[in-house]
């Protein structure tokens, strides 16, 4: 066979393709290699990269140097189960342009680590998660008609959208179910979508009890080995539906169906590191280019989605009763001004606790700080034991017993005495879920805890081993960070208590508001699914709007009071941001870099529909012994101005030495 010239989009940050030369006779397949194949090439001196084949064509014999640059071989071909064609090479390219980076840099997200190495990989040796429904299901009228509603673009072979509002409890999984059981009717395939790995295993078990081996989950708590087989199996038709978390949105599955993002509103499915895609936002491009339709369900639906609702953009479904006629649980605020609670419960907490315990029935605690306490200060000169790296204090855990920094990953051991005085002593100061966990055992001795954070979950397969422990009845009481309050179905479950319910309002980010409101509604439908339940909130400023919406679940309450609020502010939904952040090991390069960013801006965009804001410290000024200054930009970008940003923030690093910028689309949060 003849040679081949090909360009090739390799992850780098370089808005160009690379050339290479490949010899079909050489491979082992001997085949040629054609646009959206993944070949593995050399680049630099000693490294390998995987790369997107953009364009081939016959190379002359003899010519060994393409525009005066020395054609190296490709190395190899990776299996056709690996191509990136069709809707999914449509994904990748709109996901290049909107996120304003070269199309290289998005091509790892369309495969697993260490690709070809399914006959490696291992089977998932992971226990069964206990049936937790209560038999076969009939749908209600509610759910039949959002069924009806998105079966319609089903069988019409057209995309839609459809937001299904529903209450917790609601049943919307029945609902997702059931119109992913129509498309596999089809012949279609579906993508179920999930905002943590630790809500998989409960879901992935009601999947397969419906759909058998058809169905698989993919994340990144699995070996390379095994997520080559699943996608190997996904793009060789073998499987039907793949669940997982946004990660599994770009799995190879053919005539794609439907999309479920299940919990829609979780900042979880937005990636906070290059790319910074949003899965939400790609679900529904994916499912334009595939012809799908895509269901984003959640009980308190994000701003945007409401919004786009409103617009016609997206079918409105509700479902705003539980399953069963039994109502939400009621909601007490205990205000804690005043009362020391110095382990963190109330005694209305423990009482209520007290009470389930002694009815059989299971406990949920929610406090979102992990660790013992989240810092040390010296009782005699006051000074606070900090990161050297970030300008944060360091928290303190005690198993095992060390100062850790959440933002960097710094540790060290607990000194003796205060290195700043050398004399005082130490006074842990405020909590977290681990002082929580050894309160509860002093407490209530005879009762079983278990603990679900960062720190209880590194081990893998330890999210399913945990939840299905709880939902198995082999713990009275769950204590956790958030991983405690997304979408679990705990029937047994009748008190809910959350520790400092206003934690999050203080945050100084435009979606403070709508994420406490969020994470307390959600975590309060935990309580009551299958009996009378009951919810305490904990909290220093019980008279707050968001504290009061959510103690009455009432999300359309909170969406007319916060929604005028958005759109006199401009922020989304009435308008879209994008992020700009410089860091620097100085400040001063780093606020000279942003001032010289800043003015690009206001003399090339910043007139009429954009508006540039800063620069400004970042309200954490200080992570990874990097100072950071932030812009915000204001409005729609066009197309050529997405262009001219991305020439400008590469422009500005090369040209600064030792200074870092990044660019984030849509970001979920400005801190």
């Amino acid at each position: 066979m003849p040679a081949q010239l090909l360009e090739v989009a390799l992850p780098v940050p370089l808005p160009r393709t690379f050339s290479y030369r490949h010899e079909p006779a050489q491979e082992s397949a001997r085949r040629r290699a054609a646009v959206g194949d993944l070949v593995v090439v050399p680049f630099g001196r000693r490294r390998e990269v995987t790369g997107l084949v953009t364009g081939a064509g016959p190379l002359p014999d003899g010519v060994t140097a393409h525009e005066g640059v020395a054609l190296r071989p490709v190395t190899r071909i990776h299996p056709p189960e690996y191509r990136i064609a069709g809707e999914r090479l449509r994904l990748a390219r709109w996901l290049a342009e909107y996120y304003m980076l070269p199309l290289g840099e998005v091509v790892p997200l369309f495969h697993p680590p260490a690709p070809g190495t399914a006959a490696r990989g291992d089977a998932e040796d992971a226990a069964a998660y206990p049936d937790v429904d209560a038999g076969p299901v009939v749908l209600t009228v509610d759910q039949r008609a959002a069924l009806a509603v998105a079966a319609a673009h089903l069988d019409r072979g057209a995309f839609g959208a459809v937001l299904l509002h529903g209450v917790t409890g609601s049943g919307k999984t029945e609902v997702y179910l059931a119109l992913i059981e129509r498309a596999l009717a089809k012949g279609r395939s579906a993508l179920y979508l999930l905002p943590e790995i630790a809500l998989t295993p409960q879901t992935l078990s009601r999947i397969h009890a419906r759909f058998g081996e058809r169905a698989a989950a993919i994340h990144s708590g699995m070996s390379a080995g095994r997520r080559c087989q699943v996608h190997e199996a996904a793009a060789r038709g073998e499987l039907q539906v793949v669940v997982g978390p946004r990660s599994a949105l770009f799995a190879p599955l053919p005539d794609l169906g439907v999309i479920v993002v299940d919990e829609e509103h979780e900042s979880s499915y937005k990636q906070d590191e290059k790319p910074r895609y949003h899965a939400r936002h790609a679900a529904l491009v994916r499912g334009r280019e595939a012809k799908a339709v895509v269901v984003l369900g959640s009980a308190t639906p994000d701003l945007e989605s409401v919004a786009n609702a409103r617009a016609g953009r997206f079918d409105l479904c509700r479902l705003p009763d539980r399953l069963g006629g039994g109502g939400l649980p009621p909601v007490r605020i205990v205000d804690m001004r005043g009362t020391g609670a110095p382990d963190g419960l109330s005694p209305v907490l423990e009482d209520a606790l007290e009470q389930t315990l002694a009815a059989g029935r299971q406990g949920i605690l929610y406090y979102n700080r992990r660790g013992f306490a989240r810092a040390l200060q010296c009782r005699d000169c006051g000074e606070v034991q900090e990161c050297p790296n970030c300008d944060i204090a360091l928290t303190y855990h005690l198993r095992p017993r060390r100062l850790l920094c959440h933002y960097c990953g710094h540790a060290r051991g607990v000194p003796e005495h205060c290195p700043a005085c050398t004399v005082g002593s130490f006074l842990p100061g405020g909590g977290g879920t681990e002082k929580i966990e050894l309160h509860l055992h002093g407490r209530f001795p005879e009762a079983r805890v278990l603990r679900l954070d960062h720190d209880t979950t590194r081990r893998r397969g330890s999210h399913r081993r945990i939840l299905a422990a709880f939902a198995g009845g082999e713990a009275d009481i769950l204590v956790g960070t958030q991983m405690v309050a997304k979408g679990h179905h705990f029937p047994r479950v009748d008190l809910v208590g959350v520790l400092a319910a206003d934690d999050g309002l203080g945050m100084p980010d435009f979606r403070s508001a709508e994420r406490s409101f969020q994470l307390l509604t959600q975590v309060a439908g935990r309580a009551g699914r299958t009996g009378a339940g009951q919810v305490v909130f904990q909290t220093w400023r019980p008279e707050d709007p968001v504290i009061q919406a959510a103690s009455r679940h009432d999300f359309d309450g909170f969406v007319a009071g916060e929604m005028p609020v958005r759109e006199a502010l401009g922020y989304p939904p009435a308008r879209r941001l994008v992020r700009l952040m410089v860091s620097a090991r100085r400040l001063g390069e780093a606020e000279s870099a942003a001032r010289e960013l800043a003015g690009a801006l206001r003399a090339n965009l910043g007139r009429g529909r954009l508006e540039v804001l800063g620069p400004a410290p970042a309200v954490f000024p200080r992570l990874q012994d990097r100072f950071r200054v932030q812009l915000l930009l204001k409005g729609t970008l066009r197309t050529a101005e997405r262009a001219w940003l991305a020439d400008c923030l590469r422009a500005l690093k090369e040209s600064r030495r030792g200074v870092e910028v990044g660019h984030d689309v849509d970001p979920v949060n400005v801190y």
